[in-house]
């Protein structure tokens, strides 16, 4: 719409100011969605393929569904990044896939975060949530969703991580505890400063807060990650890459080009199918090895249970080998407790198993022991306060006697009948310390418990640093099958919360049971291994299939390739290129087009050109014309000039002779001016020539610095550091004048009153320096580097408005070049000088015609 028309009798008002235009924020905001469909894509693959490792407390409700829930988060990540590949798909692709994203989300975050009271998950997933869903709404798409999710996640850490520490257990958070405070003040600041409003931020605050926050979140994966924490550590990791990613402004797009296109269908073609068929895979693998696993956990149960079975056997019989004895038989005949010593002596001392050795008479006194009567009060009652059953190792419960040394007492009752009846025991006492150091098969992959199912102590623990004589705290379906023993494989949660696989087998012959428990991770390592095998395979299937997809469609693309080939070529300039139409198919049809484009393009080009000719003869023809009246202009006003010098009787002398004056410099100006023209004319239409010869440097360079004293313009000083002997090479000396006149009249032109204009010529074994320095307005640096080109001007000069059209440095440059030197420009910065530099070979070959004459 035009401007309104104003009414009459009133004013109207000025149009406000016309505001520069943006870039949409699409170019530079990287969507939410992204983070959240690689986040979901993690944690399907990982409760897909890998569920065993779900096997802390909290994953309890969800441990049954977890490779349902890992299909789920599958199925809306998948859906989600072919919705953002490809912007034409259908909307329900992307609604579905959101929803579904969603539902896994809110689920995962209920049951793992908000139940066991997670702060950093119920503050995380919520926001996640929200930001997905409110990024499917079309009209807010453009917001900024994942910075507000770094905002808000950031400043609540923060506050959490400064204020309530012991919200970020050292159980899961130990690698992060010296870091803490450093990690709350830059979730602080990031998430502070982003919730500012806008307009009190500079532009660029809110990428670099993004880049702040990017450490902490990395810092928070590395603890997580160090702690076996997987998921976590995966989350906050995207999430850093993610920031980083929005602090550099970058984010991912759909391809472009034809062959990325189909490098894209054919990878997401075979991403899909081959996730589902590794998943089944992984799946009937997964339970083939579990069936195999739970076999050798009961395996092993049984194993333990036979060798400690065959244990107590021994022990019997070492005990029954003792009473066979004549000499031991004789010495209990006698009653003699030193008699008996030796025999209970090296009974220990041979059997291993046997920490000591006591006899016991029919009262259960005790008679005679392997290591003195003192400190032994056995109580048989309270040892053996049931009676064995008929084929059971009559087995004392447990006890600590002495020393502190775990014991169980193996009773062998005996009855001698030689003049006399003698009745008694002969008890060995294991030592349960050496039970659980002896080495069997199980205990190198498993954790081997005995127990004594009377009271549910610890008699054997291959665990390290295991404590004997314990109460054994075991899962409730554990108890059930120790009090209906029969053996059992199940899966439950230890004491320590800790998932494990375990196995129950009963001790033939004794009241003891053996329990074999294994971590779920460590139990079911082969299947974790084999499971990142099918991901490596499905990895490797998706790049075969893109290497696959190179050699079918390598034709398409090859013929593609050319035509954009030689659009380049075209837009570059070279109107030869011409495409072969090898088909008689789409491709040769765009061929054949691109030909006939391109003939056309050529004859405009070569009216161009001649248009372009032209124009510069034109300039060139007006320049001469320009310059014509000029020169004679110039003759008379200073013939004028120093005529009335030198008359003292003239009216109105003093206002002709200024004016007069002022008439020569103008005149001088325009001159040079249309010198630059000309010159630039002929740069440009290739016609710029040197006329070489042998010559003095010093008389020019004098010449051009006493032109400049005598004029005395703006009260600057000169200064001039020569050779004292003469400085000669090949070079054309009016072209030079020019170079040094135009440096010169620049540094006094930007020069301030007073100022000082320094010309130094130094010599070097091949070729000499010269340079002017001044102490006038100063370039800035990002005007350094076009100085060189035509009209260019620098920032600052443009700003203060100093005359000139900008051709003088660029003419500078075509001379010096054309000379086979070169010229450039160094300055500090504004109001601090600046300072020009030529170097000029002595004798060197003409160069080519630059890119300028072209």
């Amino acid at each position: 719409m035009g401007p309104a028309k104003p009414e009459s009798g009133k004013k109207m008002s000025p149009p406000p100011p016309a505001r520069t235009p943006q870039a949409p924020a699409s170019t530079t905001l990287l969507p939410l969605t992204w983070p959240a469909a690689l986040i979901g894509l993690l944690f399907g693959v990982l409760m897909t393929y890998v569920p065993y490792e779900f096997r802390v407390a909290a994953f309890r409700p969800l441990y049954p569904y977890v490779r349902l829930l890992g299909v789920v988060y599958l199925t809306g990540s998948i859906a989600l990044m072919g919705a953002l590949l490809y912007p034409r798909a259908p909307r329900w692709l992307d609604v579905g896939g959101r929803l579904l994203l969603g539902v896994a989300i809110a689920l995962y975050w209920w049951v793992l975060n908000v139940l066991p009271g997670s702060l950093t998950g119920i503050v995380l997933y919520p926001l996640l949530f929200v930001g997905l869903l409110l990024e499917g709404i079309p009209a807010l798409r453009q917001r900024a969703m994942l910075r507000g999710l770094a905002a808000l996640t950031g400043t609540a850490f923060g506050v959490a991580l400064l204020s309530v520490p012991e919200r970020f257990p050292l159980s899961v958070y130990a690698h992060l505890a010296p870091l803490r405070p450093l990690v709350g003040l830059l979730f602080a600041a990031g998430g502070v400063g982003l919730l500012l409003p806008a307009r009190w931020l500079h532009p660029r605050v809110p990428a670099l807060l993004m880049g702040v926050l990017a450490v902490p979140f990395s810092l928070l994966a590395y603890a997580l990650a160090r702690g076996a924490s997987w998921l976590g550590a995966s989350v906050y990791t995207v999430l850093a890459l993610a920031c980083v990613a929005q602090a550099v402004s970058w984010r991912p797009r759909a391809p472009r080009t034809v062959g990325w296109k189909l490098l894209r269908g054919l990878a997401f073609a075979g991403l899909v199918p081959l996730l589902a068929l590794g998943g089944l895979a992984a799946y009937l693998a997964q339970k083939a090895i579990e069936k195999q696993v739970r076999d050798d956990t009961r395996y092993a149960a049984a194993g333990e249970a036979d060798f400690t079975r065959r244990y107590l056997d021994d022990s019997r019989e070492s005990l029954y080998l003792l009473l066979e004895s004549p000499g031991f038989r004789a010495a209990l005949m006698s009653g003699e407790r030193e008699s008996l010593r030796p025999y209970l002596s090296n009974l220990a001392a041979r059997e291993r198993t046997f920490h000591a050795a006591l006899v016991l008479d029919e009262r259960a006194t005790v008679l005679a022991t392997s290591e003195g009567l003192e400190g032994w009060g056995f109580q048989m009652r309270e040892l053996f306060p049931e009676a064995p059953a008929p084929g059971e190792l009559p087995l004392s419960l447990p006890f600590t006697r002495p020393l502190d040394k775990p014991l169980v007492a193996v009773a062998l009752p005996f009855q001698l009948d030689l003049h006399g009846a003698r009745r008694g025991l002969l008890v060995g006492l294991l030592s349960l310390e050496r039970l659980s150091e002896a080495a069997t098969p199980a205990s190198r992959r498993f954790r081997v418990q005995v127990l004594d199912r009377r009271g549910q102590k610890i008699l054997r623990d291959t665990a390290p640093g295991a404590q004997l004589l314990g109460s054994a705290h075991l899962p409730e379906a554990l108890q059930e099958e120790l009090a209906r023993p029969g053996g059992g494989v199940l899966e439950a949660f230890d004491a320590a919360d800790r998932r494990v696989l375990a196995a129950e087998a009963p001790v033939e012959g004794s009241p003891w049971s053996v329990v074999v428990t294994q971590e779920l991770g460590v139990a079911y390592a082969a299947i974790t291994r084999m499971s990142a095998a099918v991901v490596g395979l499905v990895l490797m299937g998706v790049l075969l299939a893109l290497a696959l997809s190179q050699l079918v469609a390598r034709d398409v693309i090859r013929r593609l390739g050319t035509l954009r080939e030689a659009t380049a070529a075209l837009a570059a300039g070279d109107l030869t290129r011409r495409v072969e139409v090898e088909e008689d198919d789409e491709l040769g049809e765009l061929a054949r087009g691109f030909n006939e484009m391109a003939d056309r393009t050529g004859a405009t080009q070569a009216e161009l050109k001649e248009a372009v000719r032209a124009r510069e003869e034109f300039l060139s023809v007006a320049s001469h014309e320009l310059r014509t009246p000029l020169t004679p202009l110039k003759g008379f006003a200073a013939l004028t000039l120093q005529r009335l010098e030198k008359s003292g009787d003239f009216p109105e002398r003093e206002r002709l002779l200024k004016a007069l004056r002022s008439m020569a410099r103008q005149t001088e100006r325009l001159a040079r001016l249309v010198d630059d023209l000309l010159d630039t004319a002929r740069i440009q239409g290739g016609r710029f020539e040197l006329e070489r010869q042998r010559v003095d440097l010093l008389p020019v360079l004098r010449e051009v610095m006493e032109r400049f004293e005598l004029r005395g313009e703006g009260g600057v000083t000169f200064e001039l550091r020569v050779p004292e002997h003469p400085v000669e090479g090949d070079w054309d000396a009016p072209r030079l004048d020019q170079v040094l006149t135009n440096l010169v009249s620049n540094a006094v032109r930007y020069s301030p009153q007073g100022g000082l204009v320094r010309v130094t010529l130094e010599e070097a074994p091949d070729s000499i320096h010269v340079h002017v320095k001044d102490e006038g307005i100063g370039i800035p640096p990002e005007s350094l580097a076009g100085l060189f080109r035509p009209f260019a001007r620098a920032s600052n000069a443009t700003a203060r408005h100093y005359g000139g059209l900008g051709l003088g440095l660029f003419i500078c440059r075509e001379i010096v070049e054309r000379h086979g030197g070169t010229i450039w420009a160094e300055s500090p910065g504004p109001q601090q000088g600046s300072a020009f530099h030529v170097r000029l070979p002595r004798n060197v070959a003409p160069p080519a015609v630059s890119d300028a004459a072209a």
